[in-house]
């Protein structure tokens, strides 16, 4: 069985980014889905990776992106 890491993402966001936040943070690898949200986040995020490093990488990326205010990340406990 392969378990690959898996993290929920919850993003703040400049108010003048939504939209075009969103679609750079959807092109970085990893990012299984994004959804914006009403309430004290903006952005949901789903990221899928083989490895931590991988996953690392993403949520980085997801950091760095112009428009990110602050970000919450939740690793998702795999299932036995």
């Amino acid at each position: 069985m392969i378990v690959m890491e898996q993290a929920l993402i919850l993003v703040v966001l400049a108010p003048s980014f939504k939209s075009e936040t969103q679609d750079k943070i959807r092109k970085i690898p990893c990012v299984v889905t994004s959804h914006l949200l009403y309430g004290p986040f903006d952005l949901f995020v789903m990221i899928k990776a083989n490895t931590r490093e991988e996953m690392r990488a993403a949520v980085m990326k997801i950091r760095e992106t112009e428009g990110i205010k602050s970000t919450i990340s939740c690793n998702v406990i795999p299932q036995v």
